[in-house]
């Protein structure tokens, strides 16, 4: 039986190499986790209120007394979030400066999470079908293992339970092949007016590495990695591991803020919600 186990173990670590393309991703988030603390704020950018974050919490539903997975917390915003709203929650995240970050941000609240250094392609500290949820939230475009990530997520999930993760919308995306095609700069929202978006080569699945920016406009440390799919690789990855889709969403802003002109002409995010079958 040991040594059964000791294969298995090595099985996964061959399968998961933590020292190569991983090791490089997490170094990118350490390097960057204070200017993406600072970025997020506790709540999220406008474009998370405004936009995603609504069409996320209408696709979970009730969590009270459920134990969800925030896989890949950043700084735990919605962690806190979800703890406030009565689940029992445990986040992992690469990083550990990003999960030093969100200890401390808890420390303030009257909640608790379980936090952990933790990887979505290898979830070493969790065992099969123990959450209910799982969250994940603009991570599964950052990370090179997708076929990983999504198998580990069915492990950790109970039969019947449910996965809801977004990305930026695929067809649409400006951290991958696609771009804007900027006017003039808006007085009022301070933002450059959208003339149209292009984009080519969608098929091209790739790495693309982009610079984020701070509130001030200035650039983050170090770059980070996008991983450009289409949706067909995201919803084939799903049903291929034995997921079943509930509900896809493209979701649009809440308000009619001058601010998101462009966002009302083509979709920023997808919302994926599938079911442990």
């Amino acid at each position: 039986m040991g040594q059964d186990l000791e294969k298995f173990e090595s099985f996964r670590r061959d399968r998961f190499p933590l020292n190569i393309m991983d090791e490089r991703i997490r170094e990118q988030w350490e390097n960057n986790a204070e200017a993406f603390s600072s970025l997020i704020d506790g709540e999220g950018t406008p474009h998370h209120r405004k936009i995603l974050n609504p069409c996320v919490e209408k696709l979970l539903g009730d969590v009270k007394d459920k134990k969800l997975l925030d896989a890949g917390c950043g700084e735990g915003y919605l962690a806190r979030y979800y703890a406030k709203k009565g689940a029992d929650v445990t986040a992992i995240d690469l990083s550990q400066r990003l999960i030093g970050a969100s200890e401390q941000l808890t420390d303030n609240e009257d909640i608790t999470v379980d936090y952990r250094v933790d990887n979505v392609c290898y979830i070493e500290s969790v065992p099969n079908a123990e959450f209910d949820i799982i969250l994940s939230n603009l991570v599964l475009l950052n990370i090179p293992c997708l076929d990983d990530a999504i198998k580990e997520f069915h492990r950790v999930l109970k039969v019947g339970g449910v996965l809801v993760f977004s990305i930026v919308h695929p067809a649409f995306n400006f951290y991958g092949p696609g771009s804007w095609q900027m006017g003039e700069r808006n007085p009022k929202t301070k933002r450059r007016e959208g003339i149209y978006f292009k984009v080519d080569r969608y098929f091209e699945e790739k790495e693309y590495e982009r610079y984020w920016k701070t509130k001030q406009g200035d650039r983050f440390p170090e770059p980070i990695s996008f991983f450009h799919r289409t949706f067909s690789t995201y919803l084939n990855t799903l049903i291929s591991t034995g997921f079943k889709l509930l509900v896809l969403e493209e979701p649009q802003p809440i308000d009619d803020d001058s601010f998101f002109e462009r966002e009302r002409r083509i979709p920023f995010f997808a919302v994926f919600k599938a079911q442990k079958i």
